[in-house]
């Protein structure tokens, strides 16, 4: 094909040689035919959906031809322009036969593939614009052969590679523009060798490396724009060379060292732009030479210094001075504005822009750029007051002095700056009320006043700014009602005034506001019901009223709202079915917790496939949890809790794969923990507590390696706690208190080390507390295994966990010692290990708790209990059953007592009959009255009739005898005077 193309240019050179020769009139025809039918194999490679090349044909003469311009006279063919015509297709490489033409412009179409290199032999042409289409490959380097070109704009198409050095050898060119490309590698050196390049374009490239000295060979640049690219190294200062500079543009590279002064000499140049770079140092006061500036931006620079380095009035063509996001330091200059010192301001300067610097002191030096229409002093440390001159700069448009600390009031003057659109003050410190005056304020659009420390009423005047379209009062303490009349804000699209101290209704007028998109009214104290008039506010997306007093039914008009995406309506007093915030199908969060809304969870709900959001906790819903919450597939936060649902937990929840919390807490719901929770990959918090659940955990929740918290309290759980719960390595609560879970406490959740909070209380767990329970070292909360049956001693590894704060073993069966280790709990401020069987010393610093911590271990001692060694003092329960027991032996000795003084008394009769009875008893009888007296184990005596040995002491401390000899100590009895009535030795009993 290329042999033919170049076949055919030959033929086409020598064409006019023979027709010279020959003097031939059929010359110039067969010169018009070729050029036609070159014409048309460039149409071939196009797609043309407008029709706007239906005219090319060959019966037309090609002069007639769209887009083809020719001599005049002599029917050459000497420009070709398609540009902006939809054109899709190739550029054929026949367009190199067009051998005369001197302007070639597809620009601004879809064309594709690759620039043709062919266009490299077309010796006459001088323009060459082929920029803004879908064009790929590398540039051609054959353009190098283009010895007249002047113009060349191949720019907007996503062609690669490098830029050829052989464009140095286009030694006419004027312009080249190659921005908006995917262009790489450095800026060849070459390009000084242009003597008449006047513009050079290469904006939003990827080109790397610095600016070539070679540069400063453009004697005639004007333009020169490398923005947004990866250039780097420092600003050359052969810079200064290029006196025909108009127009310099550096920004957005990695430029570093300072801003060289050579730039001073720059004495035409209008526009400067050095933004987004690393310079350093400070600002030139050479810059000041450049009489003709008009717009000089050194922002996003490391700059440093002060601004009195440069002057607008010395500049005074100067309309933009942009020095934000700097290290620039110390005040605003007093002259800045005015040479005189005299506050004579003789600048031009419209825009000045110096946020995020460093700098201090007030704004009054400003007063004297009477021209300013734009200032952002934001993000500085400036002080002071606003200064009520500030009406001397009538055509102030935009005014910025957030994020500083501007303190004292907003002047009533404010009202004077009639074209002020822009009124943007939040974050300082201003104290006292909107002036009323700032009413005047036709044209203002946007008003920011939040987070300071305003007071008073929002004025009714303010409604008078017809053109408001954003106001934004957050974080102030602005109290009073919403004024009534603010449905006269037709044009308002955005309502802020959150976080204040506003009462009363919302106005039934708002629903005026036809526009708005945002309402945020939370953190008042408005009380009421909501207006039926809400319903109008067609286009409203975000709404949120939380943390107020407002009640009653949501009006249905409200279902009218088709646009809403985010309602919070949560803490107020609001009743009724939850179906009027229903009508959009584009919600993504919906909060209305803590209210009093009543009924089931509509299906509606489901509509909102997008939803992210779903709060409901702590109203009165009741029902089933609706299977078509499954629906809800980028649902993230799910909370049903505290409320009275009930049955159980749907299987199609297992489709909201992307949840990362559910809380289920406090409602009435039964059946099993489900296993397919386990499947929930993202989910962070689970809380199914206070329910009716029964089973066990299923081991599948092992699988949610993300899970932060955990709560499956005050369920009727049983089984025992899996092991694979140790799997969970990222939680920091797990609570199963009040369960009925049996088995020990696994040691694998040792694994889980981020644990803060431990809560395994009032179950029917057993065994010995792990000693692995030590190595969780963020424990801090709770550690909480009260009222099971545990046993063992407490292990010492438990002093291990330095940060723990409360500890409660109590109701358990741990005996042993309490380990001294756990005197390395300095963190503790509640210790409760009381009801157990726990013995020994309490270790001297626990003696800081109180009784109560131990009671109910009886063999503990030392303070706060009795210290070891001394009388124990009893439990109250023990002293009442010891006191129980003396009672019941007193009455049984008394009774006892009692019998035996009956039986002494009747005894005593009988020997006194004896005595009295003159001689007439026998031995016999004697003998048998002592036998009546004699113990079984022979330790009670009668002697005589005189003697009884009978007393308790004696009971306790004699002893039987093998043998009884007379109680007259062994001597005969007849001895002692014997005789028919003597007394002979008692026998054994």
């Amino acid at each position: 094909m290329a042999g033919k193309l170049i076949s055919s240019s030959i033929v086409l050179a020598l064409l006019p040689l023979f027709c010279g020769i020959l003097l031939a009139p059929s010359c110039e025809a067969a010169t018009v035919d070729t050029t036609s039918a070159t014409l048309l194999q460039v149409k071939s490679g196009f797609t043309d959906p407008n029709g706007v090349l239906s005219g090319w044909s060959p019966e037309a003469d090609v002069c007639s031809w769209h887009g083809v311009t020719c001599l005049t006279g002599e029917g050459i063919v000497t420009g070709l322009n398609l540009s902006g015509y939809g054109l899709s297709g190739t550029i054929s490489p026949a367009i190199a036969g067009l051998v005369s033409v001197e302007s070639i412009d597809l620009s601004s179409n879809s064309l594709t593939g690759a620039i043709p290199p062919e266009l490299g032999t077309m010796k006459s042409l001088k323009t060459l614009l082929l920029h803004s289409n879908l064009l790929t490959g590398a540039i051609p380097p054959e353009l190098g052969g283009l010895k007249n070109l002047k113009l060349l704009r191949i720019g907007n198409n996503p062609l690669r590679g490098e830029i050829p050095p052989e464009l140095g050898d286009c030694s006419e060119l004027e312009t080249i523009g190659m921005a908006y490309c995917q262009l790489i590698g450095a800026i060849p050196h070459q390009i000084g060798n242009l003597k008449q390049l006047q513009q050079l374009a290469l904006d939003n490239n990827t080109l790397t490396g610095g600016l070539p000295e070679q540069l400063a060979g453009c004697a005639n640049l004007r333009v020169l724009s490398v923005a947004d690219n990866k250039l780097d190294g420092v600003i050359p200062s052969s810079i200064g060379g290029l006196s025909s500079l108009q127009s310099l543009n550096l920004a957005n590279n990695q430029f570093s060292g300072v801003i060289p002064p050579e730039i001073g000499n720059l004495s035409g140049l209008t526009y400067l732009n050095l933004l987004g770079n690393r310079l350093t140092g400070g600002i030139p006061e050479e810059l000041n030479r450049l009489s003709q500036l008009q717009v000089v931006d050194l922002s996003k620079n490391n700059l440093s210094g002060e601004i009195s380095a440069i002057s607008a009035s010395q500049l005074k063509n100067l309309k933009y001075l942009v020095l934000s996001e700097n290290l620039l330091e110390g005040t605003i200059p007093e002259g800045l504005c005015n040479g005189d010192g005299n506050g004579n301001g003789n600048s031009s300067l419209e825009n000045l822009f110096l946020a995020g610097n460093d700098l201090g002191g007030s704004i009054d030096a400003l007063l004297s750029c009477t021209s300013l229409k734009s200032i952002d002093v934001s993000n500085n440390s400036l002080t002071g007051e606003i200064p009520p001159a500030i009406d001397r700069l009538p055509g102030l448009v935009n005014l910025a002095l957030h994020n500083n600390s501007f303190a004292g009031v907003l002047p009533p003057q404010i009202g004077n700056l009639s074209n002020l659109e822009v009124l943007s003050l939040y974050h300082n410190g201003l104290t006292g009320g909107i002036p009323p005056e700032i009413g005047r304020l036709q044209r203002l659009k946007l008003l920011f006043l939040y987070e300071n420390e305003m007071t008073g009423a929002i004025p009714d005047e303010m409604t008078n700014c017809s053109s408001l379209e954003e106001v934004d009062f957050f974080g102030n303490h602005f109290h009073g009602p919403i004024p009534a009349s603010i449905g006269n804000l037709k044009n308002l699209a955005v309502l802020q005034l959150r976080q204040n101290d506003l009462t009363g209704p919302i106005p039934a007028s708002l629903g005026e506001c036809r526009s708005l998109q945002a309402l945020a009214l939370a953190d008042n104290r408005l009380s009421g019901e909501l207006p039926e008039s809400f319903g109008r506010l067609a286009e409203l997306s975000v709404v949120t009223l939380y943390n107020n007093s407002l009640e009653g039914a949501l009006p249905e008009s409200m279902f009218e709202l088709k646009n809403l995406t985010v309602i919070n309506f949560s803490h107020n007093r609001f009743t009724g079915a939850v179906v009027p915030l229903l009508g959009s199908s584009s919600l993504t969060v919906l909060a209305l917790t803590n209210n009093s809304f009543s009924g089931v969870i509509p299906a509606a709900v489901a509509r909102s496939t997008g939803m992210v959001r779903l709060q409901l906790a702590g109203n009165r819903l009741a029902g089933a949890i609706p299977a078509e919450l499954g629906d809800l597939t980028e649902l993230k936060i799910l909370d049903l809790s505290n409320n009275n649902f009930s049955g159980d937990i749907p299987p199609e929840l297992s489709n909201c794969s992307r949840l990362t919390h559910l809380n289920l807490d406090g409602n009435s719901l039964t059946g099993a923990v489900p296993p397919w929770l386990g499947g929930l990959r993202s989910l962070g918090e689970l809380d199914l507590s206070s329910n009716a659940l029964t089973g066990g955990i299923p081991v599948e929740l092992g699988g949610c390696s993300g899970l932060l918290k955990l709560s499956l309290s005050g369920n009727r759980l049983s089984g025992s706690i899996p092991p694979e719960i140790g799997k969970l390595t990222s939680l920091n609560v797990l609570n199963l208190q009040k369960n009925g879970f049996t088995g020990v406490i696994p040691p694998e959740l040792r694994r889980c080390n981020k644990l803060y909070e431990l809560r395994l209380s009032e179950n029917s767990l057993e065994g010995p507390i792990p000693a692995e329970l030590g190595q969780l070292p963020e424990l801090q909360v709770i550690l909480d295994l009260s009222r099971n049956k545990l046993s063992g001693e407490i292990p010492a590894s438990l002093g291990d966990l330095v940060k723990l704060e409360r500890l409660n073993l109590s109701s358990n069966q741990l005996h042993g010692q309490i380990p001294p280790s756990l005197l390395q709990l300095t963190s503790l401020h509640l210790l409760n290990l009381s009801d157990n069987l726990l013995s020994g010393g309490i270790p001297g610093a626990l003696s800081a708790f109180p009784a109560a911590s131990f009671a109910g271990n009886g063999e503990l001692c030392g303070a706060p209990l009795p210290s070891c060694g001394a009388p124990r003092r009893l439990p109250g329960a023990e002293v009442s059953a010891i006191v129980a027991a003396i009672a019941v032996v007193s009455a049984a000795v008394c009774v006892a007592l009692l019998y035996i003084m009956l039986r002494m008394w009747s005894n005593w009769r009988a020997v006194a009959s004896v005595s009295s009875s003159d001689g007439e008893e026998t031995a016999s009888s004697v003998a048998a009255a002592h036998g009546k007296w004699c113990a079984g184990d022979g330790k009670y005596w009668k002697v005589g009739s005189v003697s009884v040995a009978s007393s308790a002491a004696e009971e306790k401390y004699s002893s039987a005898s093998s043998e009884t000899t007379s109680v007259l100590h062994g001597k005969p009895a007849e001895a002692a005077g014997g005789g028919a009535g003597a007394v002979k030795p008692a026998s054994k009993c």
